[in-house]
């Protein structure tokens, strides 16, 4: 009888390959090479959100965000377990940026310079930033959180700091401004916030001129809260009662 030549496959009576027909597996990646890759992708999803959700605002679909960043939503959702954890994600930095800003502008001198800077440079992060304006004023009144079935206590607790490091500096900056009587006697710190956020309200429906108009609108809300002069020169030019 002729001898059939041995199967290729290298199979074993039982039918399984012998363990030395396996093909050898290449060497495991390395965990500091793992660790960059995968902060890499972290970062490209990060920039990928931020870029939506600075020009449509935080109501983006997951779906938009996760095409944009060449992932699937699947691959999204293993890393944020929800949405309001993405926002904290790409916020984070942004929020520790208005901490510095109150914190330097209560390292100004003159305390009312120090106002000034605040409010223009909060409200230009506000103006060109849907996302964080959103984010900002919506903790401000009550409404943040933006995925669906979550309790949001990461993001409000992330809000809650911020505020709370915010408004120990704002307290102090107000404080010195009233005493060396550069701002009306009822002036208070929240209305900081709230002359940002009336500034916002000036802007153009379709987007021209954004910035000169929130400019403009802004400046005349810094005016309004300077004291108000009862000195005889603030009469002159002024029409009197007969």
């Amino acid at each position: 009888m002729k001898q059939l030549p041995p199967r290729e496959n290298h199979e074993s009576s039982t039918g399984r390959p012998h363990q030395d027909a396996a093909v050898p597996a290449g060497p495991a990646p390395h965990p500091e090479a793992a660790a960059e890759v995968s902060s890499s992708r972290d970062d490209h999803l990060r920039l990928a959100a931020h870029e939506l959700f600075a020009r449509n605002g935080l109501g983006v679909p997951l779906a938009d965000i996760a095409r944009a960043a060449g992932v699937g939503v699947a691959t999204l959702y293993r890393r944020y377990k929800d949405k309001d954890i993405l926002i904290l994600d790409v916020y984070r930095d942004h929020m520790a940026d208005g901490e510095k800003f109150a914190l330097t502008a209560n390292g100004f001198a003159e305390p009312w310079d120090g106002i000034e800077y605040f409010l223009r440079r909060s409200t230009y992060q506000l103006l060109h930033d849907r996302g964080m304006r959103e984010l900002v004023l919506g903790g401000y009144i009550g409404g943040a959180g933006w995925a669906r079935g979550s309790t949001h206590e990461e993001l409000i607790a992330a809000l809650d700091a911020m505020e709370a490091k915010v408004t120990a500096q704002l307290e102090l900056l107000v404080t010195r401004a009233k005493a060396a009587k550069a701002v009306r006697e009822d002036f208070q710190q929240q209305d900081l916030l709230l002359i940002s956020a009336m500034a916002q309200a000036a802007l153009p429906v379709d987007h021209r001129g954004t910035t000169a108009v929130s400019q403009r609108a802004l400046q005349l809300l810094i005016e309004g809260f300077r004291p108000i002069c009862t000195s005889p020169q603030a009469t002159d030019g002024m029409p009197t009662e007969d």
